[in-house]
C-alpha cells in the first residue's frame, strides 16, 4: 500500500511524510502566496513520472543487456489556464548515454514503461497527452 500524509507548518508550507518517515517540504511559490521553501505540489506528479519511467526504462535496458552508462529523464509541462488548471500536455525527454546503444531497444523500453509498467504514466495519460523524445549520447 502507498501512503502519504501532509502536515501544515505555517503560511502555505506543509511537510509531506511517507509511511517510512521520509519527509519532503511542500510550499506555494512566492507568486502563489507562499515562500517558495518547498517543492510545488503541482511539480510532484511530473517528478514522479520522471522517476517512475526512468526506473522502468533503465531496468528494461539492463535486461536487454544494453551498455547504459547514464540516463536522464526530463519532464516539462505548462499549466492550463483556469481552475482547476491541470497540465497542458506533458513532454518527456530521455537522454541515454553509452557506447553502442540501440535506438530501437531504447524506443521499445520507453514504450513498455509508458504504456505498461509506469503507474504514474498511466494516471497522468488519462488527464493530459504525454509525448516523448529520445536522445542517445555516444560515449
Amino acid at each position: 500500500m502507498l501512503e502519504a500524509k501532509v502536515r501544515w507548518v505555517d503560511g502555505f508550507r506543509f511537510d509531506a511524510t511517507d509511511a517510512d518517515g521520509r519527509e519532503l517540504a511542500l510550499d506555494a511559490s512566492v507568486a502563489g502566496g507562499g515562500e517558495g521553501k518547498g517543492m510545488s505540489p503541482a511539480l510532484l506528479p511530473l517528478m514522479g513520472l520522471a522517476g517512475c519511467t526512468g526506473i522502468d526504462t533503465l531496468e528494461i535496458l539492463q535486461k536487454m543487456r544494453e551498455p547504459v552508462a547514464g540516463l536522464e529523464v526530463k519532464v516539462s509541462s505548462r499549466k492550463k489556464e483556469g481552475i482547476p488548471s491541470g497540465y497542458d500536455g506533458i513532454e518527456v525527454e530521455y537522454v541515454v548515454t553509452g557506447k553502442g546503444i540501440s535506438r530501437e531497444k531504447v524506443e521499445k523500453a520507453v514504450r513498455l514503461s509508458e504504456e505498461k509498467y509506469c503507474t504514474v504514466s498511466q494516471v497522468l495519460a488519462k488527464a493530459s497527452k504525454i509525448t516523448h523524445t529520445i536522445t542517445i549520447v555516444e560515449e
